[in-house]
């Protein structure tokens, strides 16, 4: 049996060069059980089987004619000690290690004789199990991301997939299309007007390097609270990045503002997988000395945004320039560009519980994002229970000193919190 790529998840395929790997990244903390025994991957194994079902999509590969858009095949029975690997170093790491791991593993390309995901396992030295994911961006975004992750090995199964991939946008009424026309203009006034030069805007190479920090989620919340009626707890999270960036950056480097690409997710059901993602573009001010009033512009930003469904539109609008093929390389190669945005900061909502593993607690969940090409940093949020993680990611040789930057943004929040109070 076989399928065609939708065409978000062709797109995202086409991306793939020597340098840009195309898949994203998860790093899952699993403490051991009651009685001290971690994780093993024999048990992992024994589980996965009954999980398949329910993920079709985990044992198809892709395959790329010479013409025409790639289609999912299924493959053969799923070799679950290459998909579920145990990596085995002299001793158990410590999160140093962990960080210099997960790094050498997002550098390295999936497989294209397989189905596109793999999960290696290492042992921690408390006692706890690393996994370390890759998931294709062709086949998951963020959200289904997430989704496939929990479907896979979670104790508490989430609502089953009745499909394979996402189903395609509800056709719009005669007087929806008109109504998303008609915005087009101003959304392509507010989304694609170029900004200022980025010292982000550096090429690429095939290496990686990670780095994370955590926050309470209540924290942020009572950040935004404090700020303004209407704050959310996103835009605390694009504010954080930017007072991170501004003192990171430092003075010489700062410039004016930086504009930060935001994924936008429009999935028309929860349990779907695949892509169906938009974005809006949004300035940090980082010229702004005051913390709370680079929040409050931020949140202007995003509000006026949201009102006028730019996202959605975006949407509508590339779908339809995809008809005319050298029309859409034209504007994505515009709307990709370093000058449209600097960097892409994500924050995809993760399990509401701490989950388990096979009767072991989740402690910790980070998820990664590739750079791309003159995007040399990406920012990946994500939570677990009632905690947020910044994912950092870059080519070290790009982009370096991750470790100054989770400093930087530790203290961007204090100073946000102080000043909100």
């Amino acid at each position: 049996m076989s399928e065609t790529l939708n065409f978000d998840d062709a797109q995202i395929l086409r991306l793939e060069s020597d340098a840009i790997k195309g898949h994203t990244g998860k790093i899952l903390v699993v403490g051991p059980d009651e009685r001290g025994e971690p994780l093993s991957a024999a048990e992992l194994r024994a589980r996965v089987p009954e999980r398949l079902p329910a993920l079709p999509r985990l044992r198809q590969r892709v395959e790329i004619p010479r013409r025409g858009r790639p289609t999912w095949v299924d493959g053969d029975e799923l070799d679950l000690e290459w998909h579920l690997a145990e990596v085995r170093p002299p001793a158990p790491l410590d999160e140093q290690g962990l960080r210099a791991l997960t790094g050498e593993v997002l550098a390295r390309r999936l497989d294209h004789s397989r189905p596109l995901w793999r999960i290696e396992m290492v042992p921690l030295q408390d006692g706890a199990t690393a996994l370390t994911s890759r998931i294709h961006h062709a086949m998951a975004d963020g959200v289904s991301a997430i989704h496939i992750v929990a479907g896979l090995l979670f104790d508490e199964r989430p609502r089953a997939s009745t499909a394979s991939a996402p189903a395609e946008p509800e056709r719009k009424p005669r007087r929806g299309r008109l109504r998303s026309l008609l915005r087009v203009p101003g959304a392509l006034r507010r989304e694609l007007t170029p900004g200022a030069d980025s010292v982000l805007d550096r090429h690429i190479g095939p290496e990686r390097e990670v780095a994370w920090v955590g926050f309470p989620l209540a924290r942020l919340q009572a950040i935004g609270h404090a700020a303004s009626d209407g704050v959310t707890v996103n835009d605390v999270v694009l504010a954080a990045v930017g007072g991170g960036l501004r003192e990171w950056l430092g003075p010489d480097r700062v410039g004016g503002d930086i504009r930060v690409q935001v994924p936008v997710c429009l999935h028309l059901r929860e349990d779907e997988i695949g892509n169906r993602d938009s974005f809006l573009n949004v300035d940090l001010p980082l010229h702004e000395p005051d913390p709370v009033e680079r929040l409050r512009a931020i949140n202007r930003e995003t509000s006026e945004r949201k009102l006028k469904h730019d996202a959605e539109t975006l949407y509508d609008f590339f779908h339809a320039v995809d008809r005319f093929r050298p029309l859409y390389r034209g504007v994505t190669r515009v709307t990709s560009g370093p000058r449209e945005f600097a960097l892409s900061v994500s924050n995809v909502p993760g399990p509401r519980e701490r989950p388990l593993i096979l009767g072991r607690p989740v402690t910790k969940l980070v998820s990664f994002a590739e750079p791309a090409d003159r995007h040399a940093l990406r920012v990946s949020v994500v939570s677990l229970g009632g905690d947020l993680a910044f994912g950092l990611c870059s080519d070290p040789n790009a982009i370096g000193d991750l470790d100054g930057l989770a400093t930087a943004l530790e203290r961007s929040v204090d100073e946000l919190e102080r000043a909100a109070a």
